[in-house]
């Protein structure tokens, strides 16, 4: 659902720009690298019933710790691609910037739990569920950074 998602803003893009910027291969790359800490995380709360019919999940075939390195390395990337949108592509502004930090320190921070306490499933449960506000709140940052409204307040603070 959400690559589909992403395949349709990204048409989206070329239709309206027709063009397929940087910004839109980044945007690609932060849904891409957001996804594996995301059902790493919903794999780790079920992981028995994966176990149980036989599919090899991540933690069913490496086990907690490597799961939790893996979220852990995944969502350092995932933050750090998002920042990149502001520097050096420049193809968001402030508003986006603060939002991208903001709600990326708490994802680096519920994924540093979870690497300190890897057989943890409240952990893992609350990392899976704020990844999935993560990205939403993400996204409409990108979009309210990009109104004209918020330009027009920009400009009136002097931002």
């Amino acid at each position: 659902m959400i690559m589909l998602m992403l395949m349709i803003m990204i048409m989206i893009m070329i239709i309206v720009t027709d063009t397929l910027s940087w910004a839109a291969w980044l945007i690609f790359a932060i849904v891409f690298l957001w996804a594996p800490p995301h059902f790493w995380a919903l794999a780790l709360m079920i992981r028995d019933d994966y176990a149980k019919v036989g599919i090899p999940m991540l933690p069913v075939v490496a086990g907690d710790q490597a799961t939790v390195r893996q979220i852990w390395f995944y969502t350092v990337i995932t933050v750090t691609a998002t920042i990149l949108l502001f520097y050096p592509l420049h193809a968001s502004g402030i508003v986006y910037a603060v939002v991208a930090l903001t709600l990326g320190g708490v994802f680096v921070h519920k994924s540093w739990r979870l690497l300190a306490n890897p057989e943890d499933k409240t952990i893992a449960r609350e990392l899976f569920l704020y990844s999935i506000s993560y990205m939403m709140l993400l996204c409409l940052a990108m979009v309210v950074d990009s109104l004209p409204i918020t330009h027009h307040l920009l400009h009136q603070l002097h931002l």
